[in-house]
């Protein structure tokens, strides 16, 4: 059934805005937002630039109950960074890190790899009990409020094995 359906009775629109947009003169208003640049960047003491987001077998799916069999596909978090970076800081593919932010620490496993440009990293936030978003600012956006979970200054270092 074709989105939006205003009501049960009618099937709804095939296709929004084929003619023009729900404006005053039925026209797309677009502008750019200013660039600004992330509350926080990398300095000597947080050299990497943490990206959180989410994996592909995550998305969209157990994100509240965590009840799905999607743990199954992707059962445990890790930190995906480039070899110059492992090589730089002792990380090892496969070995524990802890990955440090003026805001908190988590535990991942590294993942060594060239998917990311060297002074990047990645982690996903779907593990609670990794305690990522531990890791991220207070900054915000300006327009929207919406905390600034993509940009974290970090530092690394490889993780004693627990017991």
């Amino acid at each position: 059934m074709p989105w939006p359906c205003p009501s049960p009775d009618r099937p709804g629109e095939a296709t929004l805005y084929a003619d023009e947009f729900a404006t005053p003169d039925g026209r797309a208003h677009l502008s750019a937002a200013p660039y600004l640049p992330p509350g926080e960047e990398p300095d000597a003491d947080y050299p990497l630039l943490l990206v959180t987001g989410r994996r592909w077998a995550h998305y969209n799916s157990g994100s509240m109950t965590r009840h799905g069999g999607n743990l199954l596909l992707d059962s445990h978090g890790r930190l995906d960074l480039h070899p110059e970076d492992a090589a730089r800081h002792g990380v090892r593919d496969g070995g524990p890190v802890v990955v440090d932010s003026r805001h908190g620490q988590a535990r991942l496993i590294a993942r060594v790899g060239s998917d990311l440009a060297p002074g990047q990293v990645f982690c996903a936030f779907h593990f609670p009990e990794e305690r990522v978003n531990s890791l991220t600012s207070e900054h915000t956006d300006t327009v929207t409020s919406c905390p600034e979970y993509k940009v974290t200054a970090v530092r690394l270092r490889p993780a004693v094995p627990e017991a």
